[in-house]
């Protein structure tokens, strides 16, 4: 490729006192001249350089998918289902999708937009309200500290695909070798526990006869209360001694047995962290290894990846999915999961949780969305595709849902006891309820290596948007390290390994939910807060919405407008202050409270990336102490990327831009038709 070469300046247009140098240039590099006052610094590193150079998708389809991969991934397979049950199943479903309507597809529609309009990755892209730069520091920051703890999660997955090859799957069984307590440990469908044997023989005799019958017919009777305490019956003596004979006490079953005992080698607590699992240090880094592998090329090698990774797992969910719906007792899984407990939906506990997930899953307010937009050709109706990966991700989550509360309702069913208490709660869920199910198929090991290599996939795809976020961030902040891209990755990857060690000690698992909780739980719902703020209010909602109009030919109705500028923000703010002034030091299960020292430890996980937002925000008003109307108004550089679209975008502003001079044929979505 020959030199690139700088031209001069077409035209400089002046929108808000601020002059815009716009470029016409054929060659393969544009390069614009440096501004003459950058809001924080005058490195050159600060200008934006054209899409040409940055890269973009090879075509829609790597987008779609990666943005599928992105918000479909282990969140709605193993963190969905795990918070449901948690948070009483139907409580929890019904503030998620009130949540998904008024906050999700909003913002995850306003973040794929604006990272498309500007070209820009989250950190830079607060060029258009530079006061509010700490945010995009704050998405980068807890999009790291997430991808820390989430490839710990893929390395189970890792280590569950490594067992399964064994001549019969472990969890099938109490086994002596990975440390099953036999008194404690219990394999469904080879021996019924007591109460059910019990109420199974007691309603087999009250069946048959009546108590006048059987008192003639028997001259031992024992007197048996039916499970649901509505009645009791009359069985024969020597029947009752049987069946207690044959029957088991145990409550914990194989599969979560293993789970704990071998698999974590769990300590009593966080005090306790334990020595490192290095079975499963070895399934990390072999993890991060091929993390590196997918991501060192950046979009490029990544975009090819997803065709496979983000379709893969459908087809195992429907298969669990029709699997699930046949299991005896499934019924009173998906009535727990579908049904709500109303009282339960005064608990903030719970609406804080659904908050929660509903930003693990879509990765809204993590800056993955804003990055991958930034890949996307200028004029992508990306307002389409936004409501399809969002409506996707519901979908997958509500499968995944499926799948496992039919899993609990056939295990309450079996093991006679309320549904509440079938399994204890946490991060473990999804690697004891799973492997339960996929135990009972035909040829379970065929079928367990290919769901662990289902949930592996649906985490790679999330965790090459978590790292992309981080290097996309560096990229536009120092072009000059795009040409060190394999370098950077691998010290990324390596640090990352080295600072997820402690999450896969026996202690781990309780390091892995304090950070999950407060790293990835509270701060991004106050990221998420001063987001929506700073966009609609700082920037201002009239200017957001005139780009939409510029880029996508439609014009946001009143639906959206309302839900950016009021909605959103005020529900999300309500939320997150009464959950504060609510807070009490969090519980690992039912049973385990952590200490105080650790709470305190989880909180700075959250203020990590929480206290970016006003260091930087102090940062930039102390350096343009002389002019601080500027810290307030776009950047200079601040606009489409393309220099001739650049170009037409300041003119019709300049002009005052009106619908009219704006082509709006091919309208095809109603709730974007209506006028600004």
């Amino acid at each position: 490729m020959p030199p690139a070469t700088e031209k001069e300046p077409v035209t400089a247009i002046s929108y808000n006192g601020v002059s815009h140098p716009v470029f016409i240039s054929s060659v393969d590099v544009i390069r614009e001249p440096k501004p003459s006052a950058p809001v924080l610094s005058a490195n050159i590193s600060d200008i934006h350089t054209p899409h040409e150079e940055r890269g973009h998708w090879g075509n829609k389809a790597e987008f779609i998918l990666s943005c599928i991969g992105l918000s479909v991934g282990i969140g709605n397979v193993w963190r969905f289902p795990y918070l449901a049950y948690q948070n009483g199943g139907g409580a929890f479903l019904l503030p998620y999708i009130l949540l998904l309507v008024v906050v999700g597809k909003p913002m995850y529609y306003m973040e794929v937009a604006l990272g498309q309009f500007s070209s820009l990755g989250p950190l830079s892209v607060w060029r258009c309200f530079p006061l509010a730069k700490g945010i995009g520091a704050a998405m980068v920051v807890i999009s790291i500290l997430v991808a820390i703890y989430y490839n710990v999660i893929m390395g189970y997955c890792l280590y569950y695909m490594g067992q399964s090859f064994r001549s019969e799957v472990p969890w099938s069984g109490c086994h002596e070798w990975w440390g099953a307590d036999n008194t404690t440990c219990y394999v469904r469908d080879r021996v019924d526990r007591c109460p059910v044997a019990l109420d199974k023989l007691a309603r087999e005799y009250s069946a048959m006869y009546n108590t006048s019958t059987l008192t003639t017919m028997f001259d031992n009777l024992v007197n048996v209360t039916l499970s649901d305490k509505t009645a009791t019956t009359l069985v024969p003596r020597e029947q009752f001694d049987t069946t207690l004979q044959n029957c088991t006490n145990a409550t914990k079953t194989a599969s979560e047995q293993f789970w704990e005992r071998y698999v974590l080698d769990m300590s009593d607590g966080i005090e306790d962290i334990g020595t490192i699992k290095w079975d499963l240090a070895v399934c990390l880094l072999v993890s991060w290894f091929i993390v590196f592998l997918c991501l060192m090329k950046g979009v490029k090698s990544s975009g090819k990846v997803v065709y496979f990774t983000a379709t893969f797992p459908y087809v195992i969910l429907i298969i669990l999915l029709i699997r699930g719906l046949m299991l005896e007792g499934a019924v009173t899984g998906l009535r727990y999961f579908f049904i709500p407990e109303w009282n339960k939906l005064l608990d903030i506990t719970v609406w804080r949780a659904a908050a929660e997930q509903l930003f693990f899953s879509l990765s809204v307010s993590w800056g993955g969305l804003i990055m991958f937009g930034s890949y996307n050709k200028f004029y992508n109706k990306v307002h389409r595709d936004a409501l399809f990966v969002s409506s996707l991700d519901f979908i997958t989550s509500l499968i995944a849902g499926i799948v496992i509360f039919s899993v609990l309702g056939n295990m309450s069913d079996k093991l006679g006891i309320d549904i509440k208490d079938v399994v204890q709660g946490g991060q473990g869920l999804a690697f004891v309820v799973y492997p339960e199910a996929l135990s009972h198929l035909p040829l379970p090991q065929i079928w367990s290596v290919l769901f662990f290599f289902m949930l592996y996939l649906l985490g790679l795809d999330s965790e090459f948007a978590l790292l992309e976020v981080f290097l996309t961030a560096i990229y536009d902040e120092f072009p000059k390290l795009r040409n060190k891209k394999v370098l950077l990755t691998f010290v990324c990857c390596s640090a990352c390994f080295l600072l997820g060690l402690p999450c896969v000690t026996q202690g781990g698992q309780y390091v892995l939910n304090l950070m999950d909780t407060y790293g990835g739980g509270f701060a991004v719902s106050f990221i998420a807060i001063c987001e929506l703020l700073a966009l609609m209010w700082g920037y201002g909602l009239r200017r957001f919405c005139y780009d939409l109009q510029f880029m996508l030919h439609i014009r946001p109705n009143i639906f959206w407008k309302a839900c950016w500028l009021v909605i959103a923000p005020l529900v999300l703010a309500f939320i997150f202050v009464y959950s504060l002034s609510q807070h009490k030091t969090i519980k690992y299960g039912e049973y385990y409270q952590y200490p105080q020292w650790a709470d305190g430890i989880g909180w700075i996980f959250a203020l990590i990336s929480m206290i970016q937002i006003p260091v930087w925000g102090i940062a930039i008003l102390l350096w343009n102490i002389r002019n601080v109307k500027k810290v307030f108004n776009p950047d200079a550089r601040w606009g489409p990327s393309d220099p001739e679209i650049r170009q037409q975008y300041f003119q019709k502003k300049d002009n005052g831009f009106v619908m009219s001079q704006i082509d709006t044929k091919g309208l095809d979505n109603l709730g974007l038709e209506a006028g600004i």
